[in-house]
C-alpha cells in the first residue's frame, strides 16, 4: 500500500488531539507532513511533537506541502469553509462531526467535493466502535429479530445520537417530534472548557419507513457529564424475538416461550493480545443457545487502544478510498441525513412540538439563525469561501 501524505488542520481542538496519535500509528498507511493552527504556540507544540511542519494558514499550507489528505478538527461552524478550500485544492477530505452545522452549509461541501474529484469523509466514530461493530453483528444476524424500538436516553445525543438511532432502526428516517426544556444550572466549566450556565434539554421520537421507532433524551451537560448527569444511560434495542441491553443479549429459550417468555441475559468476553506493548482486543464473542456470533478486528496488528480504533476506522476510511478510488464507508451523504434528523428535531421543539417528515425541503429556522449569527459575528455570509477561510473561528 502507497503511503499518503495528512496534514491536520486545527490540531488544538479536542478531534486533532484524539486524530495525531492515531495517525502515527498507522505510519504504514500516512505521512504525518504538517499541522495547521491559527494559533501558532499550539502548531508548533503539535508539529514539533510529531515531527512534522507547522503552519498557521490554510493558504501557506497548500501552497507549501503535496497532501494527499486533510484532516480537519477546526470548530463546526468553520468546517465548510476549510473543507470547500481543501477541496479545490484537489485535497481528499476527512472531516469531524457534524459534516456542518446547517445542511446548506454540507451542500457546499458536498458540491465542493464533487466538482473537484476528491473524497469527502465524515469522522462519525461512534458506530465503529469495537462494541458498536460486535452489536450490529449479532442484530444482523437475528439474535433478536427484527429491530422495532430503540432507546438512547442520557448518553451523548445529538448528531451522534441520530447516526445510532439511524443504524439500530435499519431503515430511512421518516418523521421526528423534537420536545426541548431550558432549565438554570450553577455556573460551570466542563472537561473541554465549555461554560455551562443553563442545561438545554431535548428529547426526540423517531419514526423509520420499516415501522422501528426510536426515543433519545440528551442535553448539553449530559454531553458533559457535569452534575452528576449521564453517569448511568439507557441503551436498549427491542426485537421481535430479544432485547439488547448494553452489552447483554436477552434471547428465550425455546422451552419458555409459553411459559412466560422470560429472556435470559447473554454476554459477550473479549479476547485481547499484546501488541507493542498495547493490550489490543483481537475479538469478541458471544454464544447464543443456536448460533455464535464473533467480531473479530480487522485493525489488531496495530497497538490500539479499545477507544482509539474507532477513530483508526475512519482514518483508514478515507485512505482505502483515496487508494482504490472506492466511496468512504460512512460519507457525505449519510453525515446529512444525520444532521437532518438532528436538525428536525430541533425545530420541531421551536415549533410547538409538530411533528416533521423527512426529508426536510426549506431552511430550517434553525439553520436559519445560525446562517445569520454567522454573518453578523464574521462580517460575511456562509458562501464567502475566501473570508471564511481568513476569519478566526474561536474553540467553545
Amino acid at each position: 500500500m502507497s503511503k499518503l501524505n495528512i496534514a491536520l488542520v486545527g490540531a488544538g481542538r479536542r478531534g486533532g488531539g484524539a486524530h495525531l496519535p492515531v495517525i502515527a500509528k498507522l505510519k504504514d498507511v500516512y505521512n504525518l507532513v504538517a499541522i495547521c493552527d491559527m494559533d501558532e504556540e499550539v502548531a508548533n507544540r503539535y508539529a514539533k511533537q510529531y515531527g512534522a511542519n507547522p503552519y498557521t494558514h490554510i493558504r501557506d499550507l497548500v501552497k507549501r506541502e503535496k497532501l494527499d489528505v486533510v484532516d480537519i478538527t477546526v470548530p463546526g461552524t468553520a468546517h465548510h469553509a476549510v473543507a470547500c478550500f481543501m477541496a479545490d485544492a484537489g485535497v481528499n477530505i476527512i472531516i469531524e462531526t457534524p459534516i456542518a452545522v446547517t445542511l446548506p452549509m454540507t451542500d457546499l461541501m458536498i458540491e465542493a467535493a464533487k466538482k473537484n474529484s476528491v473524497k469527502l469523509e465524515v469522522a462519525e466514530n461512534y458506530y465503529r466502535a469495537p462494541r458498536e461493530r460486535f452489536l450490529s453483528k449479532v442484530i444482523e444476524g437475528g439474535a433478536i429479530g427484527t429491530v422495532g424500538r430503540i432507546y438512547r436516553i442520557f448518553y451523548e445525543g445529538g448528531y451522534h445520537g441520530m447516526s445510532m438511532l439511524r443504524l439500530r432502526a435499519g431503515g430511512e428516517p421518516k418523521s421526528i417530534l423534537g420536545v426541548s426544556q431550558t432549565t438554570p444550572v450553577i455556573p460551570i466549566i466542563d472537561r473541554m472548557k465549555r461554560h455551562h450556565t443553563d442545561e438545554r434539554w431535548t428529547m426526540g421520537f423517531l419514526e423509520f419507513d420499516n415501522n422501528a421507532t426510536a426515543l433519545m433524551v440528551y442535553s448539553n451537560v449530559i454531553h458533559a457529564r457535569s452534575l452528576g448527569r449521564g453517569q448511568s444511560g439507557i441503551s436498549q434495542i427491542d426485537g421481535s424475538k430479544g432485547t439488547v441491553v448494553g452489552e447483554e443479549i436477552y434471547v428465550v429459550p425455546a422451552t419458555d416461550l409459553e411459559t412466560g417468555a422470560r429472556g435470559v441475559p447473554h454476554t459477550p468476553t473479549r479476547t485481547t493480545i499484546d501488541v507493542d506493548g498495547v493490550k489490543v482486543i483481537e475479538k469478541i464473542e458471544l454464544e447464543l443457545p443456536d448460533q455464535v456470533v464473533t467480531w473479530d478486528n480487522p485493525l489488531k496488528h496495530y497497538p490500539l487502544s479499545e477507544g482509539q480504533i474507532a477513530v483508526a476506522d475512519e482514518l483508514l476510511s478515507i485512505a482505502n478510498a483515496v487508494l482504490n478510488d472506492t466511496e468512504p464507508e460512512y460519507g457525505a451523504w449519510l453525515a446529512r441525513q444525520d444532521q437532518e434528523m438532528n436538525i428536525g428535531m430541533s425545530e420541531s421543539a421551536k415549533q410547538s412540538r409538530e411533528t416533521l417528515t423527512f426529508p426536510l425541503t426549506d431552511l430550517t429556522e434553525t439553520e436559519r439563525s445560525t446562517h445569520e449569527s454567522y454573518e453578523k459575528q464574521h462580517g460575511h455570509p456562509i458562501d464567502d469561501i475566501e473570508a471564511s477561510i481568513d476569519t478566526f473561528f474561536a474553540r467553545r
